[in-house]
């Protein structure tokens, strides 16, 4: 019994019960084998469920097909820190994904040894909302940003199309005897114009299908297109900034399973990051590559991404992910971009992290899990 400060008695075990049903996230416990032993009422409103059809479940039934493979691996990391904190995603009665922020603390007999795990799982909905608006906001003002490059890219083309014509119109005005020179001469001249109206179908279809920013589709991604989409669109930003890029990525070796544009978002962080902080820099060099590796029992594609510019200073090294957290002058930075990248990696089954040395440059390492592409036959 508990005595309150008017001094009536009220039942530890009611208190509690009532502080369970009453907290504002899901709250569960599961035995050895996963089996749901206890829940309070948010569980039931959260995913949809009568306490009858609860009762009884597996956790792993409540979980979405992608994310299995880390609850399993996070379990036994729980048996033996005792206590792990991640992000992960349940699948309601309805079919409704709900990404869930959870931290879980493993209860243990007097001898040690693992009874049940007690988990409290906050509803994220709404702040995985926010951050796609921001990433949202993020490609919107990379579009603007990217405008005079884009001009700039495109008179080139636009340059050797309209000569082309030209061209073609006083070889017509002429009216060139010699059938076999002017086939010769018109053959390349089209030739031309096929080239130069590709590349502006490319620029303009990046630009499209980079502000359209499609969502949720996960596929085998071939880490070689999203790195050079990303530096495609900063080609101008490389070329002004007289940026020296090293990138010995081959096409069609390096596969992780993914969203493409969301992939691409990341590197294109990195890269424009790189390329602010080598302004001021007398060797202005990015390196990009990738080695698998493996890393807890899981194979990795380690991307680096390195920069020869002026560093991070040590106390910033440990916040730059922090949202709104930014190096960069006022006016120049959100502080946005490396939290959302982190938000990415983390919903691929990834990571990042970063090593930094002032005046030697900065080096961002990805972690995304690597995929065993096959191509299928015709």
């Amino acid at each position: 019994m508990i005595a309150t400060r008017d001094g009536k008695q009220i039942d530890s075990a009611s208190l509690f019960s009532a502080l369970m049903d009453n907290f504002p996230d899901m709250i569960h416990s599961v035995d050895e084998q996963g089996n749901i032993i206890f829940f309070n009422q948010m569980a039931l409103s959260l995913l949809g469920y009568t306490q009858d059809q609860f009762t009884g479940m597996n956790i792993r039934q409540l979980y979405a097909p992608e994310v299995l493979e880390a609850v399993e691996k996070g379990f036994l990391e729980l048996k033996q820190t005792g206590e792990k904190r991640v992000e992960s995603l349940f699948i309601a009665k309805d079919g409704t994904r709900i990404p869930v922020e959870q931290r879980t603390l493993a209860i243990c007999d007097e001898q040690g040894s693992f009874m049940q795990t007690f988990t409290v799982s906050r509803d994220i909905r709404k702040l995985k909302e926010m951050q796609d608006g921001m990433l949202h906001a993020g490609r919107l003002a990379a579009i603007g940003e990217l405008a005079a490059g884009v001009v700039h890219d495109i008179n080139n083309p636009l340059t050797a199309v309209s000569l082309a014509n030209t061209l073609l119109q006083q070889l017509i005005d002429e009216r060139v005897q010699m059938a076999d020179e002017l086939r010769s001469q018109t053959t390349e001249l089209f030739a031309m114009i096929k080239e130069s109206a590709e590349t502006i179908e490319h620029i303009a279809s990046r630009l499209r299908d980079f502000s359209r920013g499609v969502k949720d589709q996960h596929v085998p991604v071939d880490l070689f297109d999203p790195i050079n989409d990303a530096l495609f669109i900063l080609g101008h930003r490389v070329k002004t900034g007289r940026v020296t890029v090293l990138c010995p990525v081959v096409k069609a070796k390096y596969w992780t399973f993914g969203d493409h544009n969301q992939i691409e978002q990341v590197f294109l962080n990195l890269f424009a990051n790189a390329c602010d902080a080598m302004a001021k820099s007398e060797v202005r060099e990015l390196t990009v590559g990738i080695t698998p590796e493996v890393k807890e029992g899981r194979a990795f594609l380690c991307c680096t991404v390195q920069d020869t510019g002026e560093g991070i200073k040590e106390e910033d090294v440990e916040r730059v992910f922090n949202a709104f957290h930014t190096t960069k002058p006022r006016g120049q930075g959100t502080g946005l971009g490396l939290s959302i990248a982190r938000s990415i990696l983390t919903e691929h089954g990834g990571e990042i992290t970063v090593q930094s040395e002032r005046g030697k440059g900065t080096t961002f390492t990805l972690w995304l899990p690597s995929f065993a592409y096959r191509a299928q036959s015709a």
